[in-house]
This record gives C-alpha cells, structure tokens and sequence, in this order.
C-alpha cells in the first residue's frame, strides 16, 4: 500500500480539500488544543507526544526526567 502524502496528492486535491475544510490558525490553534488537554493536569502528559505542547507553551513547566527519576528512585537494587 502506498503512503499518502501531501506531497503525493495533487495541487487541485489540496485546493478541493482546504475549500471544503478550511483551516484558519490551524497551527496555533492545535498547539492551544494538545496544550489545553493535559493543562489541568500536566503530570499526565508524562512520556507521551502531548509532552511538548506543555512543554512549548508554559513558561514555567519543566518536563519530567524519565532518567533522572529512575536514577533518583529510591527503591534498592
């Protein structure tokens, strides 16, 4: 099965698409809503791809270190 891309689509399919699905401020509008998710809780965003909005659009969050909170556990070996 060949993988559709935009790049394999045609310039007319792009033109019929966009008309019929507009998308105004898409860029900044699907950063707001992977951010506006897990932003009551970002904790939960931990060691998924919503990891980066958070990430992008908080000034002050700091994303969890998977490492660090292995290296730091403080079960015994």
């Amino acid at each position: 099965m060949a993988l559709v891309t935009f790049e394999t689509l045609p310039a007319e399919t792009h033109e019929v698409t966009v008309s019929a699905h507009p998308r105004p401020d898409f860029r900044r509008r699907i950063l707001h809503a992977f951010h506006a998710d897990p932003a009551h809780r970002p904790q939960s965003a931990f060691g998924n791809t919503k990891a980066d909005a958070p990430d992008r659009c908080e000034d002050h969050y700091t994303r969890p270190n998977f490492v660090r909170i292995i290296e730091g556990s403080p079960w015994p070996e």
